[in-house]
């Protein structure tokens, strides 16, 4: 990371941390995710998802 900041116009430093929350919360669904992160529960691997799951509205609710 240092030789990236210097040799790079990079200001902020990335932490190997951020890049596992990136691949988690990219990831299309949380058991993907899951397997990405090579996690045995989906209950680690939400800690790493940042943005909020998007669900589908079930049967009879209006939009």
């Amino acid at each position: 990371m240092d030789r990236v900041v210097i040799e790079t116009k990079v200001t902020a430093r990335i932490w190997e941390k951020d890049l596992r929350a990136k691949c988690a919360t990219d990831a299309d669904s949380l058991e993907h995710a899951r397997a990405l992160l090579s996690h045995t529960s989906t209950k680690t691997t939400k800690i790493y998802r940042r943005k909020a799951e998007v669900v589908k509205p079930g049967k009879g609710v209006k939009s």
